[in-house]
């Protein structure tokens, strides 16, 4: 048997073929030939279309614009230290006038800063009793109080006064120069200021 066959689909569900075919067979005339035709109808329903895929949605961004800021000139901040450093002659408490220019910057400060407090300590050599010394200490403490606040008006409530003594040494007790920067008084402000 020899068969040749062709068809075609339609869009629409239907089917068209047609066939051809040939036997060879064992009776009289020896020969078949058959032509089929026939028409299909597909039932059910078709596969479903592909979705079409959106394509994606780049979104851009909206510049946004500029704004200019404008700076202010860079501050440099200075902290300001004014150190008050008085000596005293041996056993004595009064202050001397020497120290009128430490006196004066101390008082401009002072005033210049009214938040600001001061604490002075006083100081003696070793030469002496500690009980002796204690309060020679305490008494040129308050003699450099006395003058900021009788001499320049500073009040009173902002500064202490206090004695340590000869607990505190810079130098040695072994020399005059040394025992001459022991007996002391000191005190010391710092604040800030701001500069363009």
């Amino acid at each position: 048997m020899v068969g040749v066959g062709m068809g075609t689909r339609f869009d629409y569900g239907l089917e068209f073929r047609a066939d051809l075919r040939g036997m060879a067979g064992h009776d009289e005339d020896g020969e078949d030939v058959g032509v089929q035709f026939s028409l299909n109808k597909v039932f059910g329903s078709k596969s479903a279309a592909p979705a079409r895929v959106a394509a994606p949605v780049v979104s851009q961004a909206i510049a946004e614009p500029e704004v200019e800021v404008e700076q202010e000139p860079e501050q440099e901040v200075r902290t300001i230290t004014v150190r008050l450093n008085v000596e005293f002659e041996f056993n004595k408490d009064t202050v001397l006038a020497v120290y009128g220019d430490q006196l004066d910057a101390i008082a401009a400060a002072m005033k210049a800063q009214d938040d600001i407090d001061l604490v002075l300590e006083g100081h003696t050599d070793s030469r002496g009793a500690d009980q002796y010394n204690m309060s020679l200490s305490d008494r040129r403490a308050k003699a450099v109080k006395a003058k900021l606040v009788e001499d320049y008006g500073i009040p009173a409530a902002r500064i202490s006064a206090v004695g340590y003594g000869e607990t505190q040494p810079i130098a040695t007790n072994e020399t005059d120069e040394g025992r001459a920067r022991n007996r002391r008084v000191v005190g010391e402000m710092s604040f800030s200021e701001v500069y363009n």
